[in-house]
């Protein structure tokens, strides 16, 4: 926490009536400019007199707490000592012992520049009678709390660091030091002076909290992974029927070739039974020749059917539209049936 220590310095009085006279003397010189003052605008100078006129008015009303920043505005547009005179002399009515005390001073030199040395006389003795008042306060802050970037204030207008540690003269009354700094928790502290030199000393900030550690972002889609190219399926559904019809009819064709050569041997057999070519032939071998025709002709019949059966399941396998592809790699089996056996073949 801060701390801050008062100490009593030296008053003296200051002659009300005096400052009334200087007050109207003043007010008698404010509707004139000096050559070696700067000029401002006709606007700026209009401005300026209403805005001196209406202080005026506020400061013989005892109002000097409205009369002050007219004042203020009047001598920002159109700079005269004889404002900063008035101004000075409002401040000191209000209270505002360093505002006066550095208006006087400002005045001044002013005065003095403008070849003015009555009234340069008069800012300098009202700002001695006024020095002994003044209340200071001192703004420390030690070695180990300067840490980088540290800015301190006082209500509000930043202390350059040569200003830590020196006495400043300031209006008696509330006022706001504060401390801020990259890293660390900002600092405020309310204090009040009224009659006496206060000393402050800012603490060494503390650190602020360490953030929370940030969130991890949200996956918004999966990973694309990259599929294997298609392979198309060979063996389909109407391929394996045509395959299976084609050895239905090549069956028929070998048990129509196997029938036709039996019914030529058994024809030949019952020829040679007979004595004069195809008569005086016993009844064996007549026998032997109606079922050789009978053979011969149930041969032409598988034959011939076991050729159209095939020729269509040939048609079939070799009509029939690919099958829906699937993954490379995928498992996948079909039969194979070929002159040398049947079996099972696939893609693993």
């Amino acid at each position: 926490m801060a701390r801050a220590r008062t100490s009593r310095g030296p008053t003296r009085p200051v002659s009300l009536s005096a400052a009334l006279s200087i007050v109207a003397a003043l007010s008698l010189c404010t509707g004139g400019a000096w050559a070696d003052e700067p000029t401002p605008r006709r606007d700026d100078r209009a401005r300026a007199q209403q805005l001196f006129d209406s202080a005026l008015e506020d400061a013989q009303k005892g109002d000097f707490a409205h009369a002050c920043p007219k004042f203020q505005a009047s001598h920002l547009a159109d700079p005269k000592a004889s404002t900063l005179l008035n101004l000075a002399n409002c401040y000191e009515k209000n209270g505002q012992t360093a505002s006066a005390w550095g208006a006087f001073r400002e005045a001044e030199i002013f005065a003095r520049k403008t070849a003015h040395p009555d009234w340069e006389t008069t800012a300098r003795e009202r700002a001695e009678a006024l020095e002994p008042k003044l209340v200071r306060l001192t703004v420390s802050v030690a070695e180990g709390g300067r840490v980088p970037g540290l800015a301190v204030t006082r209500d509000g207008a930043r202390l350059a660091e040569g200003e830590w540690g020196v006495a400043i003269p300031v209006d008696p009354g509330d006022h706001v030091v504060a401390a801020t700094a990259p890293g660390k928790k900002p600092w405020q502290e309310h204090v009040k002076v009224d009659a006496s030199n206060m000393t402050l000393d800012v603490p060494a900030l503390e650190d602020e909290p360490a953030p929370p550690p940030a969130l991890p972002e949200p996956v918004t889609a999966l990973p694309k992974v990259e599929q294997p190219a298609p392979v198309p399926v060979y063996w389909t559904t109407l391929r394996k029927v045509g395959v299976g019809t084609a050895v239905v009819g090549a069956v028929g064709v070998g048990a129509g070739l196997i029938a036709g050569l039996v019914a030529n041997g058994r024809y030949s057999d019952a020829r040679q039974q007979c004595r004069d070519g195809v008569r005086n032939c016993p009844s064996s071998a007549v026998s032997d020749a109606d079922y050789a025709y009978s053979l011969a002709t149930g041969a032409t019949v598988a034959f011939v059917v076991g050729a159209v059966v095939m020729a269509a399941g040939g048609t079939i396998f070799f009509l029939a539209p690919p099958g829906q592809a699937q993954g490379r790699g995928a498992p996948g089996a079909g039969p194979s049936i070929g002159l040398g056996g049947s079996g099972i073949v696939g893609a693993f």
